[in-house]
């Protein structure tokens, strides 16, 4: 009976044990499933990267790596295997530009035992990778490091390619804004002679009237030539985001007077009727007066040219709240309404058929927007069309007026008292030191004239002058050594004559020293009127 129920017992126990030992082996059959499946997920994800990725272990030890670094490595996958990381690294130093720094690199990652690590590798094959490497831990407990490998050969090559190209683009730009330079001076050298003269003769009471005439359209013409260099060379320095400013209270009223007064003759010979109706009360804007006045000119001169003979221009000015508001407006070509969109790109005049009848650059509208942006202004065009003429108006924030200067009884300004100066003529071109030291001498001065630097050292070393005007360009020398050497042996005032008249060639000319900077060519009344103002 004992042994009946002791049997009963264990067969009892054996029963009871038998599905839990079943249902333990089945969750254990899951779970490896599941870190099967996990481990293929894995192996995929990292065969299906286009990185190398390695996995070493805390020691010394591969534990790990994808078809990727094989490639990398030029090494069969059962070799790769069997290696440490120290074998590795011997190597891998083989492929590397810099061999040394590769090992010491690597075992300053290890040694350190950095979280995250990045840097790059320069193959000697040409070959540049980005490695990245981040350590390994559970628990707190370090297990091992996953290296990844890019290769950026190729990124690497076009950003060379476009950094050698950009570089390229940069010598080209500057070269061509040298020569501009280069051509500016050159094509304003000559032009000097010819608009001093003009003008000059020009004012001569008992000249012919035909004469004159003519003088007066070689003037006018020399005038625009030096216009056309100018707005090229605006265009560049507008495409650089070079122009400055020199900014001061000015009467919008006078400058848009003096610009109608530049085109007064053309519109005389047109027979264009001309109204104006000056209404602004507030007409004072703070604005560099000679880029506000080129503004008004450019406006100016396009409805001249584009207005038939006998047709009729109308300008007018008018407050607008605080601000200043300058229309002008045409019975000349017009604009068609899918052209007034692109009126103010550079290079733009409409259809090609203008061009061919009107000439230009198409440069002055561009110019014109830039430097109202500038100043904060605005311009705006509106046109019904094909000859129905066309209407500009601009906008700048007006200003109070400055403080009334000063008059003597005479109508001149207070303390100025005009006599006849020393002057230092010095250029190299021969037509440009005749005529200006006849006309100046005309004008009561004692004028010496030179060559080069070195005779003008000279001139200065046996007498005394009252100023000097100097080309920047000379033979031997510079216009701004010259003017720094002439001020440690005199005082005098320094005025620079020359073809170059960037903002950037006026700023060298008053940091070498030089009082004044006037561009080629020269209108003689503004040297003269400087000169007077010197005396």
């Amino acid at each position: 009976m004992r042994k009946s129920a002791s049997s009963r017992k264990r067969r009892s126990a054996a029963r009871a044990t038998k599905p839990v030992t079943r249902e333990s082996d089945r969750a254990k059959e899951a779970l490896q499933r599941k870190l099967a499946d996990l481990l293929a997920m894995m192996r995929a994800t990292l065969e299906s990267t286009t990185d190398a990725i390695v996995l070493t272990n805390g020691v010394s030890k591969v534990t790990g790596f994808n078809e990727k670094y094989v490639e990398m490595m030029g090494l069969a996958r059962e070799a790769i295997s069997r290696m440490d990381v120290q074998e590795l690294r011997e190597i891998f130093s083989r492929y590397f530009k810099d061999p040394k720094k590769f090992i010491e690199e690597t075992k300053a990652i290890y040694a350190a035992g950095l979280p995250e690590t990045f840097d790059l590798l320069e193959f000697a094959d040409g070959r540049v990778f980005e490695r990245y490497s981040k350590l390994q831990k559970i628990d707190k407990r370090t297990v091992g490091r996953v290296w990844c490998f890019r290769d950026i050969t190729e990124r690497k090559r076009g950003e060379e390619k476009l950094e050698a190209a950009k570089t390229a683009a940069e010598k080209a730009n500057k070269a061509k804004d040298d020569f501009l330079a280069l051509l500016s001076h050159e094509l304003r050298t000559p032009l000097t002679p010819a608009l001093a003269a003009a003008s000059y003769i020009a004012e001569h009471e008992d000249l012919l009237p035909e004469l004159r005439e003519e003088l007066t359209a070689v003037w006018r013409n020399v005038q625009l030539e030096a216009r056309l260099i100018d707005d090229l060379l605006d265009v560049t320095r507008i495409a650089k985001g070079k122009i400055d400013l020199r900014c001061e209270t000015v009467d919008a009223h006078r400058l848009l007077r003096d610009a109608v007064a530049i085109a007064q003759k053309d519109m005389l010979e047109k027979q264009i009727e001309l109204v104006m109706k000056l209404d602004a009360t507030d007409h004072y804007v703070w604005a560099d007066p000679v880029r506000i006045q080129q503004v008004f000119w450019n406006l100016i001169n396009n409805s001249v040219k584009f207005t038939d003979a006998a047709g009729r221009i109308t300008i007018r000015t008018f407050n607008k709240g605080k601000r200043f508001v300058f229309e002008i407006v045409d019975t000349g070509i017009g604009i068609d309404p899918e052209k007034q969109c692109d009126i103010f790109n550079a290079f733009e005049q409409g259809e090609p058929s203008i061009t061919r009848q009107f000439g230009g650059l198409g440069l002055g509208l561009t110019i014109s927007k830039t430097l109202l942006d500038l100043h904060g202004g605005a311009i705006s065009v509106q046109s019904k069309g094909k000859n129905c003429g066309a209407s500009f108006k601009v906008t700048l924030a007006a200003v109070n007026p400055p403080a009334a200067t000063l008059t003597n009884a005479n109508g001149g300004e207070s303390g100025v008292s005009r006599k006849g100066l020393h002057l230092l003529i010095v250029d190299d071109d021969g037509d440009t030191r005749r005529i200006l030291s006849r006309l100046l001498s005309k004008c009561g001065h004692d004028v010496a004239t030179v060559d080069s630097a070195q005779n003008a050292l000279r001139s200065l070393g046996s007498g005394r002058f009252d100023a000097l005007i100097s080309d920047i360009g000379l033979p031997d020398s510079s216009g701004y050594e010259l003017v720094r050497e002439a001020k440690q042996r005199q005082q005098l005032k320094g005025i620079a004559l020359s073809g170059f008249g960037t903002d950037e060639d006026v700023r060298r000319s008053m940091e070498a020293g030089f009082d004044y900077h006037l561009t080629k060519p020269v209108n003689f009344q503004d040297l003269r009127s400087l000169l007077e103002k010197i005396a």
